[in-house]
């Protein structure tokens, strides 16, 4: 049973723990230096694993083959992007089935075997696409055969491993994402412009195939081997799946992180051609979107030491409503190069948080006991929102041929995210164990 405080009600719940915002911990913690020493393998084949993901890999990779692909076969930007909708569309279908295996399987076998299914369909892009169809095909077929390297798989090992220094650890796996959104666009656009975009498609596929399976390999093997993922007594604390579904809690986490991915994605797809129609050249705008990257790790990194130390809900509307001013100012006051730095690392910091408080908050309010099957529908919310904000965005700047209105629909997101999180109240003071 979970402490009847949890059960309380929220206004003197959250008004109480704000008086004390020093996170208790979940249960006994561990020494927090031996924890990072004892585990850093986890931590480095997690993070690169996220990073050669089947949404992120093939969202920042994508970008890289538009124009070659365009010129050998005439396809439309629009055409070849729609790649990413059905690969994201596939992701959350699949996250269900990926969140029930990661329960019942050996994570690390479910793992290493998607990220070599995943390495094989870029070789596959690379031999035999020669028409849209089949362009499409293999990238519905990277949906299916790649959902075990979705952020479920990564994150119920590093949640299930870490206790004192969770936050942290699971900030370190999601920075993945920034890391790719930094190297794999010059990585990728290297062996395209150099040696043309089928060769690309190979590199592409080292990338999960090789680099990340082999960290895989080398290190979550061990991670998981013998029951580690699930050691006594931390495993066993937490609620099932029907359990989760019944408490407010699950809903409000689902809506809040759906409404914060939308507001993120209106942000991240568009920074580019913002910042080209406020005046600054390609190369430029390029620039500041890899600074934007940079912020999304650093977010990450900072959201999860301090979630360690202090109660996550205030923490989220401090990294969060700052960004919603600076999402507006972005597009609607003059900006010269340094402004610009300025308000996107605010926006790539809340980005990053945002994504490493989605996988800590599961964790921290319904345990790991069935964290993967919990964490699939949340995680699924929020991929739904990236399908559905993209198109939403731009579609908006069409009809109104300004990102003005859409930039303050997104500095809305925002907030309204931190305060629904701000209700969530005290976290669960979990037993030992829980059978």
């Amino acid at each position: 049973m979970i402490d009847s405080g949890f059960r309380q009600s929220e206004v003197g719940v959250w008004l109480g723990v704000i008086a004390n915002l020093r996170s208790p911990p979940v249960i006994d913690n561990q020494n927090p230096v031996s924890e990072l020493r004892a585990h850093w393998g986890t931590i480095l084949a997690s993070s690169v694993g996220v990073m050669a993901s089947c949404v992120t890999l093939t969202n920042y990779s994508l970008g890289v083959f538009i124009v070659p692909l365009g010129e050998e076969f005439g396809w439309g930007r629009g055409q070849v992007l729609f790649a990413t909708s059905i690969v994201s569309i596939g992701a959350v279908i699949m996250s269900f089935a990926t969140g029930w295996l990661a329960d019942k399987i050996d994570i690390a076998r479910l793992i290493i075997a998607s990220q070599i299914a995943f390495g094989l369909c870029f070789v596959a892009q690379s031999v035999f696409t020669n028409d849209l169809a089949t362009f499409y095909v293999i990238y519905g077929v990277i949906a299916v055969v790649a959902a075990g390297t979705l952020p479920i798989t990564f994150t119920k090992i590093v949640a299930a491993r870490f206790e004192a220094r969770r936050g942290l650890a699971i900030g370190l796996t999601l920075a993945g994402t920034g890391l790719s959104g930094f190297l794999v666009p010059p990585f990728a656009g290297y062996f395209v412009n150099t040696f043309g975009w089928r060769i690309g498609f190979l590199a592409v596929a080292a990338l999960p195939g090789i680099l990340a399976a082999s960290l895989a390999f080398a290190f979550l093997r061990k991670a998981t081997a013998s029951n580690a993922v699930q050691p006594p007594p931390t495993a066993t604390y937490g609620m099932e799946l029907g359990e989760a579904l019944r408490t407010w809690r699950y809903w409000v986490i689902a809506v809040a992180f759906f409404i914060a991915s939308g507001a993120a994605t209106g942000v991240s797809a568009n920074i580019v051609p913002m910042m080209t129609d406020r005046g600054f050249d390609r190369q430029t705008a390029a620039t500041l979107a890899g600074i934007f990257g940079l912020a999304v790790i650093a977010g990450r990194v900072i959201l999860g030491l301090l979630v360690d130390k202090f109660w996550a809900p205030p923490i989220a509307l401090a990294f969060l409503t700052p960004a919603a001013v600076a999402t507006v100012f972005l597009a609607t006051v003059p900006v010269d190069f340094a402004v610009a730095t300025a308000l996107l690392v605010v926006i790539g910091l809340a980005t990053g948080a945002e994504g490493d408080l989605l996988s800590y908050l599961v964790a921290r309010y319904f345990g790991v006991k069935a964290y993967g099957r919990i964490f699939s529908g949340i995680f699924a919310a929020f991929i739904a929102a990236i399908a559905v904000a993209a198109p939403f965005f731009g579609g908006l700047y069409d009809a109104t041929k300004s990102y003005e209105r859409a930039m303050e629909i997104s500095a809305v997101g925002w907030v309204l995210c931190g305060i629904m999180l701000m209700t969530l109240g005290r976290y669960p003071m979990w037993p030992a164990s829980k059978s």
